[in-house]
C-alpha cells in the first residue's frame, strides 16, 4: 500500500470543486467499476463538488452497471482535476480531453512504463484497479463514504479482472 501517493490523490481531490474520471479505451468491468466504483464514493463523501465521468466509449459487456455522464464542453474541463483509473499509457485514455483538465492524476495496476501525470498511483502486483479504489476507500474510511452501489461496482471489477479470483495478482488482501 502507497499511502503516501493515495494521501496525495486525496489531497487533490479536496482541492478541486469539479473532479473528472476517465478510462481507458474499449471497457473491462474493471475499468468501469473502478471509475464509477470512485465517482460514486466521491458523490458520496462530496455532494457539493460536480464529479463526472466522461468517456468516448463504452461497452455492451458492461452496459449492465449503467451509463456514464454526458459530454460537456471543452471550457469545462480548464477547472477540473481528472482522474485516469486503469489506463497504462495516454494513448489508451478513452477521452482524449483529459488533457484539458487543469491536473490530472492516475491510479492504475498496469506497468509504468509511460508515466504520463505528476502524481500517480501505481501497484504492479495489484488484481485490478478495483482493488486499488477498495483499498483507497478503507485507507481513508473515516473521511470517505461508500454505500451498496459503490461497492457493487468495485466488486464486478474485481472479478472480472482477477479472473474470479483465480489469478496469481490475487491475494488475501484482494478478498480482505
Amino acid at each position: 500500500m502507497n499511502i503516501e501517493a493515495m494521501k496525495r490523490i486525496l489531497d487533490k481531490i479536496k482541492e478541486y470543486d469539479r473532479i473528472i474520471i476517465f478510462r481507458h479505451k474499449r471497457p473491462d468491468g474493471d475499468a468501469v467499476g473502478s471509475t464509477k466504483g470512485l465517482r460514486e464514493i466521491l458523490r458520496l463523501t462530496y455532494p457539493k463538488k460536480e464529479i463526472l465521468l466522461l468517456n468516448s466509449d463504452y461497452s455492451d459487456y458492461v452496459s449492465f452497471l449503467g451509463d456514464e455522464d454526458a459530454p460537456v464542453d471543452d471550457e469545462y474541463y480548464a477547472t477540473a482535476l481528472g482522474i485516469v483509473i486503469d489506463t497504462a499509457t495516454s494513448d489508451r485514455i478513452s477521452n482524449p480531453k483529459y488533457a484539458l483538465c487543469r491536473e490530472v492524476v492516475r491510479i492504475d495496476h498496469h506497468i509504468d512504463n509511460n508515466p504520463y501525470t505528476e502524481i500517480s498511483w501505481v501497484e504492479e502486483h495489484k488484481s485490478s484497479a478495483c482493488e486499488m479504489i477498495a483499498e483507497f476507500y478503507y485507507a481513508f474510511r473515516d473521511e470517505l463514504k461508500i454505500n451498496k452501489e459503490a461497492a457493487t461496482y468495485i466488486y464486478t471489477g474485481m472479478v472480472t479482472d482477477s479472473g474470479r479470483f483465480r489469478f496469481r495478482s490475487v491475494s488475501g488482501d484482494t478478498m480482505r
